[in-house]
């Protein structure tokens, strides 16, 4: 039986797969349970979720945007079924809380706990299916070569963020121009999607974001990018771009090289992920030694009047 313990927290849920020992996880639950939104026990398991604010969509929508986190303390992975019952019971709770105080709900379905999706297809949630999202990690080990045209791929400090801003805009907005992602999904967020994705992109790119970034210039001008921020174990790579009519000098393939090799200096893991059908980005995080850790669902409900 495939039992762990699980918070929706990548960088708290990579150290414990990469040790296959989730006794860390169990630790940061029974610590911060009184913190928690909601939560019970059954039978020597814990069962919880916790709402926390989408701060990005308030900012653009100016309304109640939220995001659903479970935790689980102890569960089996495979099914068992009065741990698809105690499933029920948590996603009921949370049905009449999320009726209780209107909102737009973002509830992210782990897709490796069989009984809470179980549970889920049994729970009337008039939901919006919105894809979902992959994670993948490095650790302990170099990338390949991967600079075949000898970009110039550094650390860039803020000055030559600030300096840049207008011409990292540019490529980012164009690039988003493309992408469908989970806001496009939604049928509610979908007039708004390019809003929420450029709010993301200025906070990001603002010279008072902790992010940091990867850069890659081909005669001394920036072609593509990659935000990151660092915690005590991992490096993860969050936004990234590459300008359109410069795609042919495999910019983003040695980026990530570039990010995986500065975190392994570090004695860290580098961590990023994306959605589903985004394949080609996999397939180069692939060919450089990421391998998948997490994923989940991604489901709206807007319970707004």
């Amino acid at each position: 039986m495939a039992y762990i313990s699980f918070v929706d927290d990548d960088l708290k849920y990579v150290r414990c797969f990469e040790k296959r020992d989730y006794s860390g996880i169990s630790q940061y639950i029974k610590e911060n349970l009184n913190d928690m939104s909601y939560h019970f026990e059954d039978k020597g398991k814990i069962y919880g979720y916790d709402i926390t604010l989408n701060n990005l969509l308030a900012k653009v929508y100016k309304t109640n945007f939220v995001v659903v986190h479970f935790f689980f303390d102890g569960i089996n992975t495979l099914h068992d079924s009065q741990q698809e019952a105690c499933m029920v019971k948590l996603l009921n709770h949370l049905k009449e809380e999320m009726y209780k105080v209107e909102g737009y709900y973002n509830i992210k379905i782990p897709t490796n706990i069989v009984d809470l999706i179980r549970a889920y297809n049994r729970v009337d949630m008039h939901t919006i299916f919105c894809g979902g999202t992959v994670e993948q990690y490095i650790y302990g080990k170099e990338a390949p070569a991967s600079n075949r045209n000898n970009l110039n791929v550094f650390l860039a400090d803020k000055e030559y963020m600030s300096m840049h801003k207008e011409e990292l805009l540019d490529m980012t907005y164009e690039s988003f121009e493309t992408y469908q992602g989970q806001y496009h999904l939604s049928y509610v967020t979908d007039d708004m999607a390019g809003e929420i994705y450029k709010e993301w992109i200025n906070s990001s790119l603002a010279v008072e974001s902790t992010d940091e970034m990867v850069v890659a210039e081909l005669d001394d001008k920036p072609i593509g990018f990659v935000t990151i921020f660092d915690d005590a174990f991992s490096c993860v790579g969050m936004l990234s771009a590459v300008r359109n009519d410069a795609r042919q000098y495999g910019a983003y393939k040695a980026m990530i090289a570039f990010i995986i090799n500065y975190a392994n200096s570090k004695g860290k893991a580098f961590v990023t992920g994306t959605q589903f059908d985004n394949l080609i980005v996999q397939g180069t995080w692939n060919s450089l030694g990421l391998k998948p850790f997490y994923s989940f669902y991604n489901f709206h409900i807007d319970t707004r009047k």
